[in-house]
């Protein structure tokens, strides 16, 4: 099993020639969709219930970290010298559709820990919402082997 691991991955690296591209586009959006559900929480406050705390939380940290990757980090690869087109702007339609879930999840996750602070939500629904963001523009990148048969 890891020798076809090694392979795969092997074949990933030389097809996408982008090393550490995906590595550093996962983290800004992270980062990003972390902090914009945080403060979504922190501004939502009481004003709502913790249920749409996660929904708009999950939301705008999907939404706002897709804008980022896409204009930031397409200017700053550019600069750099590496070509980078961004991530298209359906996978951020279908990633904000998967905040939905994301952010349902995070308000289960803080429901059973009795995490009651809509800071803490709105920042799990980020960070859940951003690893959907993540898989997602993973999956757009992956360049499927036609030799490999499964």
């Amino acid at each position: 099993m890891s020798s076809i691991a090694t392979n795969v991955s092997a074949r990933w690296k030389d097809a996408t020639n982008l090393s550490g591209v995906t590595t550093a586009s996962l983290l800004v959006v992270l980062l990003v969709a972390t902090g914009i559900g945080a403060v979504t929480g922190l501004v939502l406050d009481s004003a709502v219930t913790p249920v749409v705390v996660a929904l708009s939380a999950g939301f705008l940290g999907t939404v706002v970290a897709g804008m980022v990757r896409n204009t930031l980090l397409v200017r700053a690869w550019g600069v750099a010298g590496i070509e980078d087109t961004g991530t298209p702007l359906v996978v951020i339609v279908y990633a904000a559709v998967a905040s939905l879930a994301g952010s349902l999840a995070a308000y289960h996750v803080a429901d059973i820990a009795a995490m009651t602070t809509p800071v803490l939500i709105g920042n799990l629904a980020g960070v859940l919402s951003a690893v959907l963001l993540g898989l997602l523009m993973v999956t757009y990148r992956m360049k499927p082997d036609p030799d490999t048969q499964w």
